[in-house]
C-alpha cells in the first residue's frame, strides 16, 4: 500500500509538473492560448497526488511533525512544495474557469507554478537520493525524474490541447520528448547493470530483484522509445496526428509507470 501510494504521488506530480511546464512554454508561443484542460487537468493530478503524499504519511500526527521539518528534512520540502505547486495550479485553474478575462494573472501564475513544479522534482528526487536505501543513491535519481516529467507532461499537453492552436508545439515535445528518453537511457541503463559489479548487499539484491524483472524493464524502455518515436512519424490528416499522439501519450505513461513500480520494488536498505 506504501509503495502504492508513493507511485500514484510521484507520476501524477510529476506529469503535472511536466503539463504546466509545457504549457507556460506554450503561452508564450500563443499569447492568445488558454489551454483551459492542460491546466485543469494538471490541477487534478497535483491534487491526487497531494493527497496520496498524505495517505503515504498515514497517521495526522506524524504528517504534522513531518510538516514542522522544512529545515532539515527533505520529505518535509517535498510536501511543501508540492503543497505550493498544486496551490499555484488550481489557482491558475479556477482563474481560467472564472475569471478568463485576467490573462496576465493566469499566465503568471503558470509561470511561477511551472518554476516551483521543477523546483519540487528536485527535492523529490533528494527525498530518494539522501534516503538508507543503496540503489537510490545516485544522482541518476534526479535524471530519471526529472526525464519522466518532460516525457509525461509534453505529450500530455499535445494530447489534451488537440483542438487548439498548438503552432510549433509538436515539434517542441518531439525534440523534448526524445531528448528526455535518451538522458534518460544513458543515465538509467548503465547504472541499473552497475548494482550486480557492487560488493554492497543491499545493492547485489536490488540488483537480483531487477534480473528477476527483466520482461518489466524491457517493457518500461520499449513503450517510452515507440512512444517518443511515433512522434517522428509524418503526418498528412489531422485525425491521424491526434492519433498518433494519444498513442505516443499512453505509451509513454505505461513506460513510465512500470519503470516507477520497479524503482521501489528495488527497496532494499543498506
Amino acid at each position: 500500500m506504501e509503495e502504492f501510494a508513493l507511485i500514484i504521488f510521484t507520476i501524477c506530480v510529476q506529469a503535472a509538473v511536466g503539463l504546466i511546464l509545457f504549457t507556460a512554454i506554450a503561452k508564450q508561443l500563443n499569447k492568445d492560448g488558454i489551454f483551459k484542460t492542460a491546466v485543469v487537468a494538471a490541477a487534478g493530478l497535483a491534487i491526487v497526488g497531494l493527497l496520496a503524499s498524505f495517505l503515504h504519511l498515514g497517521h495526522p500526527i506524524a504528517a504534522i511533525n513531518t510538516l514542522m521539518g522544512f529545515a532539515t528534512s527533505w520529505l518535509s520540502r517535498e510536501i511543501w512544495f508540492t503543497s505550493a505547486f498544486t496551490g499555484l495550479t488550481v489557482l491558475a485553474a479556477l482563474l481560467i474557469y472564472f475569471k478568463p478575462a485576467a490573462q496576465k494573472a493566469i499566465n503568471i501564475l503558470i509561470i511561477l507554478a511551472a518554476a516551483i513544479g521543477l523546483i519540487d522534482v528536485l527535492v523529490m528526487a533528494s527525498v530518494y537520493t539522501s534516503s538508507s536505501v543503496a540503489a537510490w543513491q545516485s544522482g541518476s535519481i534526479v535524471v530519471e525524474f526529472y526525464a519522466a516529467a518532460i516525457s509525461m507532461g509534453a505529450l500530455l499537453f499535445l494530447a489534451l490541447s488537440a483542438k487548439e492552436d498548438t503552432g510549433k508545439m509538436r515539434k517542441i515535445v518531439a525534440i523534448a520528448v526524445a531528448a528526455a528518453f535518451m538522458i534518460q537511457a544513458v543515465a538509467m541503463i548503465p547504472y541499473y547493470n552497475s548494482l550486480g559489479g557492487s560488493t554492497n548487499l543491499a545493492l547485489q539484491q536490488s540488483h537480483a530483484i531487477l534480473s528477476g524483472m527483466m520482461p518489466a524493464m524491457v517493457l518500461k524502455w520499449a513503450a517510452i522509445l515507440v512512444g517518443a518515436g511515433l512522434l517522428f512519424l509524418p503526418v498528412k490528416e489531422k485525425n491521424k496526428g491526434v492519433s498518433l499522439i494519444l498513442g505516443a501519450t499512453a505509451l509513454v505513461m505505461i513506460g513510465q509507470i512500470v519503470g516507477r513500480y520497479l524503482f521501489f520494488a528495488i527497496k532494499i536498505m543498506s
